[in-house]
């Protein structure tokens, strides 16, 4: 354990010696720190960004700045530095860099996002990775489970399925309930694996009771198929409610397509209408559409092309292109 300590601080510190100094070529000097209040790297006394005394911080409840480890208003530093953690990237970046520079895994995960996206750094894909191998190795799953999703996709590396299922398999043993998932999704489509329906539904059961909600889903859709077990549309419309009822956006917006067509059910257009909305409300893109098109065409309700002017919008503002052009097209302007 002693050894293993010793690996990690040795690792983080030349990480932060090449992360963190200005021009990421030249180890940063012992003394360096992190100002508190803009996120640069200085040595001294004061920042040379913004010249702020070493060691001072903005109170996130009241604004004031402080040097002692408690402002007037009673929040401490490290509350402070916890709430700024949940702020946009923008904001939160000072807060950010400063706890990664004390090797905190999840501020050294959110770090990475700065240097996956180029915010506030120059976009550089080896230092994010070396943040996220970093916090991994204090064990903490949503590292690994970063690092997977990105060997699993391969657009910000070289595309390699052997490597992100072992870090799936990492993440998921340290608890995380996505990984399973993952994990559960690889078995059942044979990537790189023996298929085998059997294993995906343990995996999807596991991350399903740890929360996943998304994982009753893939559930269902195997008892719909008959996919490793015998085909029950009963006890996949009861998996599709449980993975709605636990917060599924998805199950939202499938069991309002399946009342409106009357696939596995008796067509209910009333209840197919009332889970768009659910799942619309969640943020779900394709019920907003969904919605849309019901309102304009009177399907399975009144016919209000002012309603469905409106969901079009939604769907648009949601990010979805169509979305757009329905709504410039039934309310006759540019999209």
């Amino acid at each position: 354990m002693r050894n293993k300590r010793c690996v990690l601080l040795l690792s983080l510190l030349i990480l932060l010696g090449l992360v963190f100094s200005a021009a990421a070529e030249e180890p940063a000097p012992a003394d360096s720190w992190v100002c508190m209040l803009c996120g640069t790297e200085s040595t001294g006394d004061a920042c040379s960004a913004c010249l702020s005394v070493k060691g001072v911080w903005r109170c996130h409840g009241c604004g004031k700045r402080n040097l002692q480890g408690i402002c007037a208003c009673g929040k401490s530093r490290e509350e402070s530095l916890d709430e700024y953690l949940a702020e946009d990237m923008m904001t939160a970046f000072p807060a950010v860099h400063y706890l990664a520079a004390t090797g905190r895994p999840d501020a050294l995960c959110l770090l990475a996002k700065y240097w996956e996206t180029g915010l506030r750094l120059s976009q550089d894909v080896t230092h994010a990775l070396s943040c996220y191998e970093l916090a991994g190795a204090s064990d903490y799953a949503p590292a690994y489970l970063a690092l997977g999703k990105i060997y699993d996709q391969g657009e910000l590396v070289e595309q390699d399925s052997y490597q992100a299922m072992e870090l799936f398999q990492k993440a998921a043993d340290l608890g995380s309930a996505e990984a399973l998932w993952f994990l559960g999704s690889y078995y059942e489509e044979g990537r790189i694996v023996t298929l085998d329906y059997a294993k995906a539904m343990d995996y999807y059961r596991q991350a399903a009771e740890k929360g996943d909600a998304d994982s009753w889903m893939n559930i269902a859709y195997c008892y719909a198929l008959g996919k490793g077990v015998e085909r029950e549309i009963d006890t996949a419309l009861e998996y599709y409610l449980k993975a709605a009822e636990a917060g599924s956006h998805l199950a939202c917006d499938y069991l309002g397509y399946l009342y409106m067509t009357g696939d596995l059910v008796e067509a209910d257009p009333e209840k197919g209408l009332e889970w768009y909305r659910k799942a619309a409300a969640m943020g779900n893109s394709r019920s907003m559409m969904a919605l849309g098109y019901a309102y304009q065409t009177g399907e399975g309700i009144q016919a209000d092309p002012q309603e469905a002017a409106r969901w079009y919008e939604q769907a648009a503002l949601a990010g979805r292109t169509d979305g757009a052009a329905a709504w410039a097209s039934l309310t006759g302007a540019a999209p």
